[in-house]
């Protein structure tokens, strides 16, 4: 399988696992899958993930577990032991020239601030009582939704109006206002001298590197070690002919003469796996796909004994990180694929908290935000996305005399098998039809059906 006809394929929602390839009929499965993604460019942190990442990074720079904290220094000028419990002195706080804010109107702000949305938000919230529109709500980041939540309180307090000081409505406003936030890449960066050391390998799978090959037992190990504790597998589940069954084979070709070599990032395409190495042990890995239009996460695991880590969100944070890093290789690569979106599977939820994320629609094949899909898919398990019911799938395939058909080592058309064999061409007309339609019309002309 060739790596755009697998983007290709993906975006039609299609999945991978090994060497197999499948698609869900979604409008008879009891649980319809909906491929979600998510737009790493735009990526918006939630408070929660980074929570997991200063988790992470108190532990690898200071070796502190979540729930310890620092035993003070007896050298400590700030605080003083008595009987065993930490006395801090009081220390009247002083005011900095920096402290000092001149007044600023909230009528003054909104003339001065370019027309973004914490501008149209107080704007509306001191004009109307309705609330905002959807599309609105849904372009606010998290902090601006508190704040608006704040901006309604003080409005049926009757602290809000136009003469406000917009100080005053926020604490850290300037810091609202902008966009001041480290990025995703500086909050995963370490201290230069750890306590511990955390680094990343990303590895080729298939076809194996040497690296991969060297590492495969210590690799395995950790696998089977997550699968039976976290998952309950029998240590027979997880064997290494199951672990390279599962993660490690692929049809996935590295290569692609279709696709121009600008648009190759350095690591080529394929089947990878990203090893987490603490203190020189491998110690968790993403197993993953590099498309051309992103990166598709496969699975993941780890040691169990780490879990208070919650390397689950900080596994797809990295894999959001490399796909930035991608990106800016070759600007295409811009989606993080989480496979599929289970609405009636509660544990599938986390899969939206990645934001902003968008579904596939399995009628158009077109993207939606995943908060204008969740009402619908309350109502109805299965749903179509796309509003505009002119709309329709613009690739599907529809003419099976296009397919291609191996037998005997010999590639022949439906016709040609028609002929050779008139009651099994009747027996397998209706699958060709089928796999027409869903593969669509491009990849239908290129994919080989193998009838040996």
């Amino acid at each position: 399988m060739l790596v755009d006809d697998y983007q290709i394929l993906m975006d039609r929602g299609w999945r991978k696992c090994g060497t197999y390839y499948y698609k869900a009929l979604m409008k008879i499965t009891c649980c319809p899958l909906y491929t979600i993604r998510c737009d790493v460019n735009n990526f918006e942190i939630s408070r929660s993930q980074r929570r997991v990442i200063q988790t992470m990074n108190r532990f690898i720079n200071e070796n502190i577990k979540p729930g310890k904290q620092i035993q003070p220094s007896s050298t400590n000028p700030i605080s003083t032991t008595t009987n065993s419990v930490l006395v801090k002195p009081n220390k009247k706080k002083t005011m900095k020239s920096t402290d000092i804010q001149s007044t600023l109107t909230v009528n003054n702000w909104i003339t001065k601030e370019s027309n973004t949305n914490a501008r149209q938000l107080i704007r509306h919230v001191l004009t109307t009582d309705t609330p905002p529109s959807n599309e609105l709500l849904n372009r606010l980041r998290a902090r601006q939704k508190r704040w608006y939540k704040k901006l309604l309180k003080l409005k049926s307090q009757n602290k809000l109006s136009s003469e406000t000081d917009i100080h005053l409505l926020i604490k850290r406003f300037d810091r609202m206002k902008g966009n001041s936030l480290p990025s995703l890449e500086q909050m995963l960066q370490f201290n230069k001298k750890p306590a511990n050391k955390l680094e990343f390998r990303l590895i080729r799978s298939y076809p194996p590197s040497d690296e991969f090959i060297r590492t495969l037992t210590e690799s395995h190990s950790v696998y089977e070690r997550y699968q039976m504790a976290i998952h309950g597998d029998s240590k027979f589940k997880c064997s290494l002919s199951q672990f390279k069954r599962f993660l490690c084979q692929s049809s996935l070709e590295k290569d692609c003469s279709r696709i121009s070599p600008s648009k190759i990032p350095a690591c080529s395409y394929g089947s990878f796996h990203l090893q987490y190495y603490l203190n020189g042990k491998i110690i968790a890995c993403n197993v993953l796909d590099i498309l051309p239009g992103g990166v598709s996460s496969v699975y993941f695991y780890y040691e169990p004994d780490l879990g208070f880590l919650k390397l689950g969100v900080y596994s797809a944070l990295k894999e959001i990180e490399l796909t930035r890093q991608l990106a800016r290789e070759v600007p295409e690569i811009k989606n993080y694929y989480l496979g599929f979106y289970v609405h009636t599977c509660v544990k599938m939820h986390y899969k939206g908290q990645y934001k902003p994320s968008y579904l596939l629609c399995p009628e158009t094949y077109t993207w939606h935000r995943i908060e204008k899909c969740v009402p619908l898919l309350n109502s109805h398990k299965y749903a179509r996305f796309e509003t505009d019911l002119s709309k329709v799938d613009e690739d599907e395939g529809n003419n099976i005399q296009q397919l291609k058909l191996r037998v005997n080592h010999r590639i022949i058309t439906p016709l040609q098998l028609q002929k050779i064999d008139q009651n099994y061409f009747i027996h397998i007309l209706e699958r060709f039809t089928m796999f027409a339609k869903f593969v669509g019309k491009i990849c239908a002309n290129r994919l080989i059906i193998d009838l040996n």
